[in-house]
C-alpha cells in the first residue's frame, strides 16, 4: 500500500432542520497530530466527537475541520434572521463602552455586525446532542475524502521516493566499481611515493615490513568498503518501508534511514581519492536531500 501523505483536503454537505451543514477539512504537515475544530456557537457540542473522529482515522499533521451552519431557508437573503431586541441591546452595549472609554469615533454599523453571533437567530435548541446521528455522518464524510486526497497525494510521493531510490542504487554501484578499480591503483601510488620519498631523502634501505604496515594503515583509512555495505543495505531497507507502508506511521522512518545514508555518503565523500567519486558523492547528497524533502510530507 502507498504512503500516505499529510497535505489534503476534503469536505461534504448534508441539509438537516431546514438548516445546510457544511463541513471542510484540511491539512498540513506537522510531527504529530494536531486537531484543531472551528465551529459556530450552535456547533460547539461537537467538537470531542470531531475530534474522537479524527484521530481515528489520521496519525500525522496539523488538521483544521471547520464546521458552517447556514441560515434557515425562510430567514436567507432577508432581515427575518435578525433579532431587533438582541440588535439594539448590542448597538447600546457598544456605545456605553464608547462613552466611558471617552472614544472619539462613533459606533457604526460596521462595529455592531462584527458582533452579528449575538443578534441573528439561530435553531440552537434544534441542534443539540440529539442530532449527532444526523451531523456526525458529514463529518465523517469530510474526514474521508481527506483521507482519499492524502493517498492520492501519497502515492505520488511515493513513485517519487522509488526512482530516488533506483538512483541512489545505481550511484552506489557506480561508486563500488571505482572503488574496486582505484583500491590497488591508490596502494600502488603509495607504495611508489614511500619509496621516492626514502630514495630522495636518502635514509638508507627501507624496511620492507614498515612500509607494508603503512600501506595497510593508509589503506584501510581509504577503504568504503564498510560504508557501501551499510549505505545499500539503507536503501534496502528503504525498499521495504515503501513496500509495507500501511495508511499511516511510516515518515518517520523514511526520515530515520535518510539520517543513516547521508551519514555513510558523507564519509564516502571524506575518503575519496577519484574526482568521479566525488562527482557521484555529490550527486547521491543531492537526491537524499530531494527524498528527505519529501518524506517531511508523509504520514
Amino acid at each position: 500500500m502507498p504512503v500516505m501523505s499529510m497535505t489534503g483536503f476534503g469536505a461534504a454537505r448534508l441539509e438537516c432542520h431546514g438548516r445546510s451543514l457544511r463541513v471542510e477539512c484540511k491539512s498540513v504537515n506537522h510531527r504529530t497530530l494536531e486537531v484543531r475544530v472551528h465551529a459556530s456557537r450552535e456547533l460547539r457540542w461537537l467538537e470531542p466527537h470531531v475530534l474522537r473522529a479524527a484521530r481515528a482515522r489520521l496519525g500525522r499533521g496539523r488538521v483544521d475541520v471547520r464546521l458552517e451552519l447556514g441560515a434557515p431557508a425562510e430567514h436567507q437573503g432577508g432581515f427575518d434572521a435578525i433579532d431587533p431586541a438582541r440588535f439594539d441591546e448590542v448597538a447600546h452595549r457598544l456605545r456605553e463602552l464608547s462613552e466611558a472609554s471617552l472614544a472619539t469615533a462613533q459606533v457604526t454599523l460596521s462595529d455592531v455586525l462584527s458582533y452579528r453571533s449575538y443578534f441573528e437567530r439561530d435553531d440552537a435548541e434544534r441542534f443539540d446532542e440529539s442530532a449527532l446521528e444526523v451531523l456526525l455522518p458529514a463529518v465523517v464524510q469530510a474526514l474521508d475524502r481527506l483521507q482519499e486526497a492524502r493517498r492520492a497525494e501519497g502515492a505520488g510521493i511515493n513513485d517519487d521516493l522509488r526512482g530516488h531510490l533506483g538512483d541512489l542504487g545505481s550511484r552506489i554501484d557506480a561508486v563500488e566499481a571505482l572503488d574496486e578499480v582505484e583500491r590497488p591503483a591508490y596502494r600502488s601510488r603509495i607504495e611508489t611515493r614511500l619509496r621516492q620519498a626514502v630514495s630522495d631523502f636518502g635514509v638508507g634501505q627501507i624496511d620492507e615490513e614498515r612500509l607494508a604496515q603503512e600501506l595497510a594503515y593508509v589503506a584501510e583509512r581509504g577503504d568504503i568498503s564498510e560504508e557501501l555495505q551499510r549505505a545499500r543495505s539503507h536503501v534496502e531497507r528503504l525498499g521495504l518501508v515503501l513496500d509495507e507502508a500501511g495508511e499511516e506511521g511510516v515518515g518517520k522512518k523514511i526520515d530515520f534511514y535518510l539520517q543513516e545514508l547521508i551519514r555513510e555518503v558523507n564519509t564516502m565523500g571524506s575518503k575519496s581519492h577519484l574526482a568521479e567519486q566525488s562527482d557521484l558523492v555529490v550527486e547521491m547528497k543531492s537526491i537524499i536531500e530531494k527524498m528527505r524533502e519529501q518524506s517531511a510530507n508523509v504520514a
